[in-house]
């Protein structure tokens, strides 16, 4: 009885550690690079439609190994394909060591029209559960005092308390310098939206494209990026945290592209995702496609890790063809 018992107590030990090297090497590296049709009931699209290449959370980070890595299967894949803009949703670096990986990357990519950014709540902060130890949160104040170590023990069993209510967790921080980032994304021409829209002109055409500041780290205002754009013509919105899904007047748009969730970055047979980074997700569809109306919302898994593992939630990508209601090619895949 003793020796079955240890048997299976070791069987699962052993499925365990298995698991954990798969989601900690393997899993992390499994870049998926998903195609779908987005159906726009308004007028003003191209007949050809237009293709958006989506790219959220990256994470980019100084000592980066993993990111690189996955940065190159990104460009294998994209070998050959021809889009008309990339959107980046936000949490592109994790730290301001990780921006030169992350802007030799976006140099790489040839969109047709031009790169798009709205910032995220990573690329404001790099959180670390450490940090207890030398900074509070939001203000940037530091300095070690006593009892550090009971802080810390604190602050880790609350953190697990939130995972498990699915709460929305929000750690200590060290700040990144978002100025001197998007100054050097603009001196490369990547465009930065927030709480703002610009027209593309396309051939036959035109297309709006909004976007809004990072619900967690500043101010997302849609009025404002939605104040100029006039009535009845496609609209898409860029917003990093999938939570303006529930603001008044998000429904204007066409198209939401998000990231945020990494697509729970675990996701459990029966359980789902371990947690939704605390948004309106259910724990059965943190990311993925989302309707409302005429308006949709698409919610990627992201391509990098706040924590570095994945399980049931590989690394994706996303090429989305805009295309009007009366194409004959359109389909109905993620709807």
């Amino acid at each position: 009885m003793r020796k079955g018992l240890t048997f299976a107590l070791g069987g699962l030990a052993g499925a365990a550690a298995a698991g954990a090297i798969y989601a900690g090497k393997v899993a992390r590296e499994q870049v998926q690079l998903d195609r779908f049709i987005a159906p726009v009931a308004r007028r003003g699209l191209p007949g050809a439609g237009l293709t958006v290449l989506h790219l959220t959370d990256f994470h980019f980070k100084a000592d980066g190994a993993v990111q690189r890595r996955k940065a190159e299967a990104l460009r294998r894949l994209l070998e050959g394909e021809q889009y008309d803009i990339v959107a980046v949703t936000g949490d592109l670096i994790h730290d301001m060591g990780g921006l030169p990986a992350a802007l030799a990357l976006l140099k790489s990519l040839t969109p047709r029209l031009g790169i798009y950014f709205v910032p995220g709540n990573h690329d404001y902060a790099e959180y670390t559960p450490w940090g207890v130890l030398g900074h509070t949160w939001r203000n940037g104040e530091s300095g070690m005092t006593g009892g550090d170590l009971l802080r810390l023990a604190r602050a880790l069993r609350e953190f697990v308390r939130k995972v498990v209510r699915n709460e929305l967790v929000r750690q200590p921080v060290c700040f990144n310098d978002v100025p001197a980032m998007l100054r050097e994304m603009e001196a490369e021409g990547i465009e930065t939206l927030v709480n703002r829209s610009i027209r593309l002109e396309l051939p036959g055409g035109e297309v709006w494209l909004a976007g809004v500041d990072d619900e967690m780290e500043s101010r997302p205002d849609l009025a404002a990026a939605f104040e100029c754009i006039p009535a009845g013509v496609p609209l898409i919105l860029l917003a990093h945290n999938p939570d303006i899904w529930l603001q008044c007047g998000v429904e204007r748009a066409d198209l939401v592209l998000s990231g945020h969730t990494h697509g729970g970055q675990i996701q459990l047979p029966v359980l789902g995702a371990i947690h939704t980074q605390g948004t309106h997700l259910a724990r059965s569809q943190p990311a993925g496609w989302f309707e409302r109306g005429q308006s949709k919302m698409f919610v990627s898994r992201g391509l990098g890790e706040s924590i570095p593992l994945r399980f049931g939630a590989r690394p994706q990508a996303a090429l989305i063809r805009l295309v009007g209601t009366t194409d004959e090619d359109r389909a109905d895949e993620g709807f």
